[in-house]
């Protein structure tokens, strides 16, 4: 009778720990702070694919006019063409940022002003999964604005 009444407790510890563990986390300030924190790390480190390394999942996917871009072909692709870009100025405007569980989305315009003073916006949605303790980015879609978008 003892085995049994300690094998029940085992299974319902077991039981309890599965279910902490697997508990979503809920749209709280602190997760969108995160995610804010981390759209700004990537916008500082767009161009750095040893940066982006730890950003992108492994099964991140770049939506593209050109089609899809996974991590591995990105960053490859960067590698091998560099993309200094001195003297662009960029931030983001009006950005967005939803929890849903273990999922994230952030929707803004980045606002990049070139050296000559031209400002290009870009239109953009990331979205996130919370794995293994850290958001990773595991989509991403952006557009050109133009001028008259958003007027």
């Amino acid at each position: 009778m003892a085995a049994r009444i300690r094998a029940l407790a085992a299974t319902f510890l077991a039981l309890c720990i599965a279910i902490a563990v697997h508990q979503p986390l809920q749209g709280s300030p602190d997760q969108e702070q995160a995610l804010r924190e981390l759209e700004n790390r990537w916008l500082n480190a767009e161009y750095d694919p040893s940066a982006l390394e730890s950003i992108l999942a492994d099964d991140f996917v770049h939506v593209l006019p050109s089609g899809f871009v996974t991590k591995v072909e990105q960053l490859s692709y960067m590698r091998a063409h560099p993309f200094p870009q001195p003297g662009v100025a960029k931030r983001f405007d009006d950005l967005r940022v939803r929890v849903y569980g273990s999922t994230g989305i952030v929707n803004g315009i980045v606002v990049a002003t070139m050296p000559d003073g031209k400002v290009r916006k870009t239109v953009f949605t990331d979205v996130f999964a919370y794995r293994n303790g850290k958001w990773e980015a595991v989509n991403a879609q952006e557009l050109p604005l133009n001028d008259s978008a958003g007027k």
